[in-house]
């Protein structure tokens, strides 16, 4: 259970994420707010992502469940930042047009996140799930 909690701790850095203010029609300015949140949701996706699929036998089926069910949820936000964040990644920094596509493909992402279910809920609401993370120290570090 450790190491499933473990695999979610930078994806809960995303709720705590502001976009910092950009400057209209200021191309650094956007491009820094999007290098900033691409270097935020990109490890926090991958970790989460390849953490839970690495993860050896659950203690319970309930932790099976949970695990495929975040796994699954967040595979294709992960898969769509990842391609965002290298599109950018591969523009020249003054780029208007690929630092557009990216606050574009931004929008989508946060559009998606908003519609995906709580990752961090069945740690509350099932009991032996809540029961296991509460003795494991990874889980103590993520939001409650």
């Amino acid at each position: 259970m450790d190491g499933f909690c473990g695999s979610l701790i930078d994806f809960a850095k995303i709720g705590d994420f502001k976009m910092p203010d950009v400057d209209q029609g200021d191309v650094g300015s956007a491009r820094k707010a999007m290098d900033e949140a691409f270097g935020v949701f990109a490890p926090g996706f991958d970790n989460a992502v390849n953490g839970l699929r690495g993860l050896g036998q659950p203690p319970s089926p309930e932790a099976e469940a949970a695990r495929k069910s975040i796994v699954d949820a967040l595979t294709p936000i992960r898969d769509q930042v990842v391609a965002a964040k290298s599109k950018l990644d591969a523009s020249a920094k003054d780029d208007k047009i690929a630092t557009a596509e990216a606050g574009v493909a931004f929008r989508k992402i946060g559009s998606d996140i908003n519609d995906m279910p709580d990752p961090f809920q069945q740690l509350e609401t099932n009991a032996s799930l809540k029961s296991l993370a509460q003795q494991a120290p990874n889980c103590k570090k993520l939001p409650s």
